[in-house]
């Protein structure tokens, strides 16, 4: 397994970590009523600013305790290299986590118009877009990494 693979594999397994503890405290204040209030948007917004705020901190500790365990364990230290290929497969995720996450809001937007669920269920489903639509961006890049191209 490559270096870009591996760093693409912490990506994505911090990424399921910090939005399924998110998703847990969600359903919490959801059950308890909290998204009911007045203050169900300031609520979502801060929990929100936590949840960008933690994933980058604990992506970048992940990283960098990933890369000492890997190269204590192999004896082995791979420079961090980007060429022409690497941007290739980041502009390809990129574009499909765009586009991803455009669906989600036009879906969002959608159901906001047809009053099917509450504006604060709304902004969740924003926020879920943009998880669904990083996972996505990362598996993209995982199999054009390992030979999709």
């Amino acid at each position: 397994m490559s270096q870009q693979e591996r760093r693409v594999g912490v990506s994505l397994l911090t990424t399921m970590i910090m939005f399924g503890v998110f998703g847990f405290y969600m359903f919490g204040l959801y059950q308890d009523g909290a998204m009911d209030g007045p203050d169900s948007y300031r609520l979502i917004g801060k929990s929100f600013f936590v949840l960008v705020g933690g994933g980058i901190v604990v992506s970048i500790v992940v990283h960098i305790l990933f890369t000492i365990i890997h190269s204590i364990i192999t004896k082995d230290y791979e420079p961090m290299m980007n060429d022409e290929r690497d941007k290739l497969f980041d502009l390809k995720s990129m574009q499909i986590i765009l586009l991803v996450f455009s669906f989600g809001f036009m879906v969002s937007m959608g159901i906001l118009a047809l009053d099917i669920l509450a504006p604060s269920l709304v902004f969740l489903l924003i926020i879920f877009s943009m998880f669904i639509a990083n996972v996505i961006g990362d598996l993209v890049k995982l199999f054009l990494y390992r030979g999709g191209i």
